[in-house]
């Protein structure tokens, strides 16, 4: 090979690798800050009929058959995207173990729990609220 295709060989191989790099930083936004582009979709209705069916058989364990939906001052602090109001943090309820099981996979940062009859699924790692779906649980 001559030392020119050498040069230019060496030149596109720079281009090609560099370029991935460039890339992988992110974008800023405009506003200095990346995009999340960690993203998982939260099959909702999924969810319902999953935990639906199984309380459908195996009928509601005592502490959830009571519960009843969240009073009207904390469930106006409930909101996707934000966190989770304090009042509402001593109600929470995981979900038991063989259910979770059933569930969709979800990211291991991601924990699901019981408020009053809705099902609230929280990212661990910001403490944002990611989903709620409301009334999951039979009556």
């Amino acid at each position: 090979m001559n030392r020119r295709a050498q040069l230019f060989v060496g030149a596109a191989l720079i281009v090609c690798l560099g370029s991935p790099v460039a890339f992988a930083k992110g974008d800023k936004g405009g506003k200095g800050k990346a995009h999340n582009r960690d993203t998982f979709v939260i099959d909702r209705d999924g969810h319902r009929r999953i935990i639906t069916e199984y309380y459908g058989h195996e009928g509601l364990p005592p502490g959830l058959a009571k519960r009843e939906s969240l009073p009207p001052g904390l469930a106006k602090q409930l909101h996707e995207r934000g966190t989770l109001p304090p009042g509402l943090q001593k109600r929470l309820v995981p979900i038991p173990r063989p259910l979770v099981g059933r569930l969709p996979s979800a990211p291991p940062y991601y924990s699901r729990y019981f408020v009053g009859r809705d099902l609230v699924v929280l990212d661990r790692r910001t403490g944002r609220i990611a989903a709620i779906i409301p009334d999951v649980l039979p009556r």
